[in-house]
């Protein structure tokens, strides 16, 4: 998690500032997603392979300096990998598979989020509000086409940021339940959506154990900037607001 990242004006320090949201909230549908092969796909289809795309796109553009050319290649790798699972999961939707598209999803939005946006914000030749704007095109299509097929449109993160699972507690945070997150991405997930809060904000993190591990990783990527309280601790249940300061 960066702890810093410098955008060249007010308006695009805005524009990036959502564009970790928009990442933050995919992160977290497409892990919540993973046991719903047909709902993970339409997601992977209309918001993350494109999404993705369209972030490899602008780095690719932002210059051919060693530290940017370093960090285009690995998110196109990780890109890559996503688009290759989404179209194993298209061709034959399974748990598994969605697990593993749902995987390589969140690995390669963590990336983007961490290595990728900190280059684009300090390229000058960019406009992040056009790479927001491109970024934002698919999840309103998506959500467009879900109305009028009469269904509801994909649950979105709060304003200020936050989980997408649409669950809140009785003082307004976003829930975040770890417990129905596949292991292998649940802590990535967790990341990709504290690093979308803005100050102020938080989430209600729910999870089955006293998640000690969590706290000291994010301790070690992000000391000092969350509040943690334990709101339910044990034996069953754990719930801890975790507030960016």
């Amino acid at each position: 998690m960066e702890n810093l990242t410098l955008a060249s004006s007010q308006t695009s320090a805005t524009a990036l500032e959502s564009i970790r949201q928009l990442l933050a909230e995919w992160s977290s549908k497409v892990a919540s997603q993973s046991g719903d092969p047909a709902a993970l796909q339409r997601t992977l289809t209309s918001d993350i392979d494109p999404g993705l795309g369209a972030l490899t796109r602008s780095l690719a553009a932002a210059g051919n300096k060693t530290d940017t050319a370093l960090v285009a290649r690995l998110l196109d790798l990780a890109t890559t990998a996503a688009a290759t699972a989404s179209t194993r999961l298209a061709e034959q939707p399974s748990e598994g598979r969605a697990g593993a598209a749902a995987q390589a999803a969140v690995t390669a939005l963590e990336m983007a989020s961490t290595e990728a946006l900190p280059v684009l914000a300090a390229c000058p030749e960019v406009d992040l509000n056009r790479v927001l704007a491109d970024l934002s095109a698919p999840s309103k299509d998506s959500a467009t086409q879900e109305e009028s097929d009469g269904g509801v449109a994909a649950v979105s993160a709060p304003a200020g940021g936050g989980c997408a699972c649409g669950g809140h507690d009785e003082e307004g945070l976003a829930e975040l339940d770890t417990r129905v997150i596949p292991h292998a991405i649940r802590h990535a997930t967790i990341f990709g959506a504290l690093e979308g809060l803005a100050p102020g904000r938080g989430i209600l993190l729910i999870a089955n154990h006293n998640p000690l591990p969590l706290l000291a990783q994010l301790e070690q990527r992000a000391a000092g900037q969350f509040a943690v309280e334990y709101v339910e601790e044990g034996p069953e249940t754990y719930r801890l607001s975790m507030i960016r300061r």
